[in-house]
């Protein structure tokens, strides 16, 4: 398990491989309206790939932008992707499978990265919403994208035993921080990070109620005390 995982606010998460591959979850900057995000979408030099949980703002409204600026190549749910085509001047060529997206339980391989399409319970603009898991350089990634609990996160886990969990915590829209804890579970991931909270009305308190209950599931299992823009190497878990 190797990388650099980095929260930028919301489920808006980038990662750096050892090779220095850029992967952009669930964008969503201050140039599309996230005045908690730090950062501009002008302020990203580069990315090679984009991926979309589902069409809600929170999650898709910085995918166009960043595409434009660094030439990632974007993956996520089919009409999602469909609809940055023709809506927002995105090329098929700049969207994974020859710009058709995927649909849960596909995905796509891109040679130096395989993406696996998780189900998800939660609304969208367009198409289904959905969970992703990535495979890059020996370390396994699960980005769950707004949803409850699901009995398939057990399923995924044990076919593509996961590294790194990342898990919305927020309750309303959302798991909340019990559900979250109990998906830890079902995952059993050696590192758990707690997104999606920064909604809340008390947004410490709840990440202090994941982590408490996270340690009495599983004391062994890592968990981020997320904080907004910091650099975690998971060389060190």
């Amino acid at each position: 398990m190797k990388g650099i995982l980095s929260w930028l606010s919301v489920a808006f998460i980038k990662y750096v491989s050892v090779n220095g591959r850029v992967i952009i979850f669930d964008p969503w900057t201050r140039t599309e309206g996230n005045n908690l995000c730090p950062f501009f979408s002008e302020d990203f030099e580069s990315a090679d790939l984009i991926l979309i949980s589902h069409d809600h703002h929170d999650h898709i409204g910085s995918a166009s932008s960043l595409s434009k600026k660094t030439g990632a190549i974007i993956g996520g749910p089919d009409e999602s992707m469909k609809r940055l085509i023709k809506e927002e001047g995105i090329s098929p060529s700049q969207i994974v499978n020859g710009g058709s997206g995927y649909i849960t339980g596909g995905g796509a391989d891109l040679g130096w990265i395989k993406i696996i399409a998780t189900p998800a319970i939660h609304t969208s603009r367009t198409s289904i919403a959905m969970g992703t898991i990535i495979q890059i350089e020996d370390t396994t990634i699960y980005h769950a994208g707004d949803t409850s609990i699901t009995a398939e996160m057990e399923i995924f886990a044990r076919l593509y035993p996961i590294d790194v969990a990342i898990l919305p915590i927020f309750g309303i829209a959302t798991m909340d921080y019990i559900q979250a804890a109990e998906a830890c579970r079902l995952i059993k991931p050696k590192v758990a990070v707690p997104i999606h909270f920064d909604f809340c009305k008390n947004p410490g308190e709840t990440l202090a109620n994941f982590l408490k209950r996270c340690k009495a599931i599983n004391p062994e299992m890592h968990v981020l005390k997320t904080e907004l823009n910091t650099q975690y190497d998971l060389s060190e878990y």
